[in-house]
């Protein structure tokens, strides 16, 4: 079930669909077929717009962003631009942190955060990626002490 554009013989356009094996438009020009489209894409965007599980909460952005493509200050001054305001965290991107946990694997640890977020129930988590342990935990801001660089 799709459909195909082909050039007519005598230069315009014609659309053929598989759906009911015939042609069901013709004698488009470019431009036509041009409107045709936008036409249908201006649709669909009135749609989706309409739909309200296609527009996401603007704190699903803030906890997507990971620092791989941006710095955090590049985030921090796009983020303003857009109305939000970082909250002032402790931890950021970038910092240097000693980790403090029960956790024997991660205890005395020193890693780089990754990213500090809220999670459901109000508790501040921050990110941490340690080099040494080839992976990122999650502690509590309480769990963490700020490191010089290494």
């Amino acid at each position: 079930m799709g459909a195909y554009i082909a050039r007519q013989p005598n230069g315009l356009l014609c659309r053929f669909s598989s759906s009911v094996d015939a042609v069901t438009h013709y004698n488009y020009s470019e431009e036509e077929y041009i409107e045709l489209c936008a036409e249908r894409a201006r649709e669909e965007a009135r749609r989706n717009l309409q739909d309200p599980h296609f527009i996401k909460p603007f704190d699903r952005v803030v906890d997507d962003v990971r620092f791989d493509n941006i710095t955090y200050e590049e985030w921090v001054k796009q983020a303003g631009e857009m109305g939000y305001t970082e909250p002032d965290w402790k931890f950021k991107p970038g910092d240097w942190v000693i980790v403090h946990s029960d956790n024997d694997n991660t205890d005395g640890h020193e890693g780089k955060v990754w990213k500090s977020s809220k999670d459901k129930d109000g508790r501040i988590r921050v990110e941490v990626f340690i080099e040494e342990l080839e992976g990122s935990w999650l502690f509590d801001e309480s769990e963490l002490t700020i490191k010089d660089e290494p």
